[in-house]
């Protein structure tokens, strides 16, 4: 039986990923949670309230950049190689969320991650804005890394910095999302594709 908010959240995060917000009854998370309709009410009355804390805390939380990268790099090749290692963490983290010995549609964790991601687009009150800061964020992120190694000549000077950062964040979320329908995020590939944009860069 669930005992404390944070093991409601985590249970309904699951229901959320593997079912849907309007499939996702309170007496289905209820039961995914060890409690009745009732006991589920006494933390959330409303379902809606309960979606936007599980995405607060899971989404909006776990992506923003202070919590998925905290380093500072020196050069480029470094914040490639950080930013890689947070990306693998984050989502070590999520799958240990996620799986639960419970796959109903036999879909990798990560696509049942993205899954999630499309109906806070669909359900998140006032939500547009939140998400554009989400993503604006770690453009900014690669922005600032990007020109640090313009400026001192670790790759060429004739390097768009908005263009770059394009590439590289595009790199990352279309191989994530790709690979969501397969097996999941292949970090040693993402590792490979980001290698490669950055010796395109060089001096």
């Amino acid at each position: 039986m669930i005992t404390n908010r944070e093991e409601v959240l985590e249970n309904a995060l699951r229901v959320f990923a593997k079912m849907n917000y309007e499939k996702a009854s309170q007496v289905e998370i209820g039961k995914a949670c060890g409690l009745t309709k009732a006991g589920l009410v006494y933390y959330y009355p409303i379902k809606l309230d309960l979606f936007v804390a599980v995405i607060d805390k899971y989404v909006f939380g776990m992506q923003s950049v202070a919590n998925k990268f905290r380093f500072k790099a020196a050069t480029l090749s470094e914040f490639i190689e950080q930013y890689i290692k947070g990306v693998e963490q984050t989502m070590r983290k999520l799958i240990s969320l996620l799986d639960d010995g419970n796959n109903p549609a036999g879909c990798s964790f990560n696509f049942y991650y993205y899954h999630l991601m499309m109906q806070v687009r669909l359900y998140y009150p006032d939500v547009e804005e939140k998400i554009a800061g989400m993503f604006r964020q770690d453009y900014e992120f690669w922005r600032a890394a990007i020109q640090s190694a313009k400026d001192t000549g670790e790759i060429r000077q004739d390097v768009d910095i908005e263009d770059t950062a394009m590439l590289f964040r595009q790199v990352f979320f279309g191989l994530s999302f790709e690979q969501s329908f397969l097996r999941g995020l292949d970090i040693k590939r993402l590792a490979r594709e980001l290698h490669f944009v950055y010796s395109l860069l060089k001096s």
